[in-house]
């Protein structure tokens, strides 16, 4: 069983020279801040016009399956492709303290760690009835036996339970008729909301603009995860000629718009929904890195600004396209440290929830590297005060919806609360260690020091200036006749 890290035991790390406290080559405390933001996003369900079959086409995701026992390396390899199973664990308590909603369902629980839950509402249940009915229908359709579906779950039950580490502490500490039917009414109702069967949505009466709000944030949380190894079962029920590839259609392309314009092909090998949305957020240049380990603190935009760095604003490239700036985090520092180009951030309490979750979810598994905790370090140091919101925001970088700047600029100085950044998986090292270079380059701050000065703003000290200038320019030419004359003089000597 692979062990997990525990946030509580991390210290923070001392400062140093590097234009802020350094980060230290031990995991150490990113502090950062979170509450949550007032505006919902709705996100709707979309039913795909072509049939499953032609869904080849279509984004897909190519799960490949688990081992079908859990093997003895202890980094937790799966049989067969060499690729370590994403583990799911429950949120430490101190987190969920601190932002509970970010954490817990409020609508519909997937997997054991929530099961039946208080406060999760009546309407989910239905919804999950309703979506098994209708698989249950289709497989009646195809002349197969409904009960087929629950003895599918009995046989990968022990497939699914390797991947909640936690499991002993859930409603299903054993292995039994409860756990499979768990499995197979959230399997069903992913299946169903993820639009693999498209042509079976409108059967659903639940479905309305509030429920599509709430699942699809509850569905991105990380301990309400099912693995796709049951999505993929009852899909190769439904449709015995897929090879176990499961097109995920226009949903999750709509989803995930604001933050990648990456194909769902791209991930290939995801073990659930927010793996695969991790997969999504990777750099397109994740290999770069820089000389040695050591990464400092990011300065803040209006420090970069004053040392003459321009912030622009970069548009995802088009959908499937090659380009540097296919997510949020292809952050890029050009001209030799002169220009940091960083994609829009939409600061709500969408991307806000997805991606504390997607830093957890890092925190759990540590083969899946460190890229989403790097970029919202990243973020939430370059844009810690009002004045670095409100520069960025003008440059059209971030985007919120908080009464004010301040408001914005305190919610992402928090964002990696109670979360351990590691320098070492920092793949933005080699940018930072560019900046830091131009930052501390002596022509670069004698050239901001004589131009940028902020008494330049005051009109009398531009005339004064000026007239130095003028000054000068007049004692320059009065020294250059001066000498001129003595020249002239000592070339002919009997004139006076």
């Amino acid at each position: 069983m692979s062990q997990r890290e525990d946030p509580a035991a991390a210290a923070p790390s001392s400062p140093d020279d590097g234009g802020g406290s350094p980060r230290s080559p031990k995991l150490s405390y990113a502090t950062a801040n979170g509450s949550t933001l007032p505006e919902e996003i709705s996100i709707e369900v979309e039913a795909a016009s072509s049939d499953s079959e032609e869904a080849g086409d279509e984004l897909i995701s190519n799960c490949q399956g688990p081992p079908q026992q859990r093997p003895h390396d202890p980094e937790d390899t799966r049989s067969g492709d060499n690729v370590r199973r994403c583990r799911l664990y429950k949120v430490p308590e101190q987190i969920c303290k601190a932002d509970k909603r970010e954490h817990e369902p409020s609508y519909v629980s997937i997997g054991p760690y929530h099961y039946r839950s208080e406060g999760l509402q009546a309407r989910s249940n239905l919804w999950k009835e309703q979506c098994v009915s209708v698989v249950k229908s289709r497989l009646q359709y195809l002349n197969q036996d409904a009960d087929l579906l629950l003895d599918k779950m009995k046989g990968i039950e022990d497939e699914v339970r390797m991947y909640y580490d936690d499991i002993r502490s859930s409603p299903f500490p054993d292995k039994g008729q409860a756990f499979c039917e768990m499995m197979m009414t959230d399997g069903c109702f992913l299946v169903i909301t993820l639009a693999l069967l498209s042509d079976e949505n409108s059967s659903i009466t639940v479905s309305s603009n509030w429920d599509n709000l709430f699942w699809w944030h509850d569905i991105l949380l990380y301990a309400n995860q099912l693995p796709f190894v049951v999505v993929r079962a009852i899909y190769q029920l439904i449709y015995p000629g897929m090879n176990g590839d499961v097109p995920l259609l226009r949903y999750i392309k709509d989803g995930l718009k604001r933050y990648t314009k990456r194909k769902v092909s791209d991930p290939g090998n995801a073990d659930h929904v927010l793996h695969m949305c991790h997969e999504l957020l990777k750099p397109t240049d994740a290999d770069r890195d820089g000389d040695g380990d050591r990464v400092g603190r990011w300065r803040r935009a209006t420090e970069y600004s004053e040392l003459l760095v321009q912030f622009k604003e970069r548009d995802l490239d088009s959908e499937g396209g090659n380009g540097d700036f296919q997510c949020i985090s292809d952050v890029r520092v050009r001209a030799r440290g002169r220009v940091v180009e960083i994609p829009k951030l939409q600061l709500n309490p969408e991307s806000w929830m997805l991606l504390r979750n997607l830093m957890l979810l890092e925190q759990m598994n540590d083969h899946l590297g460190g890229h989403v905790t790097a970029y919202c370090n990243f973020i939430s140091q370059v844009a810690s005060t009002s004045a670095d919101v409100s520069l960025l925001v003008r440059r059209g970088i971030i985007v919120h919806t908080e009464a004010n700047h301040e408001r914005a600029a305190k919610k992402l100085s928090m964002l990696c609360d109670q979360i351990i950044y590691d320098q070492r998986k920092d793949y933005l090292k080699s940018d930072w260690q560019e900046l830091d270079a131009h930052c501390r380059s002596w022509s670069w701050l004698l050239w901001a020091k004589l131009f940028l000065h902020k008494d330049w703003k005051n009109p009398l000290v531009t005339l004064g200036a000026l007239a130095a200038i003028a000054i000068l320019a007049c004692a320059i030419v009065q020294t250059w006749y001066t000498v001129k004359a003595y020249k002239d003089q000592n070339k002919h000597p009997g004139q006076s």
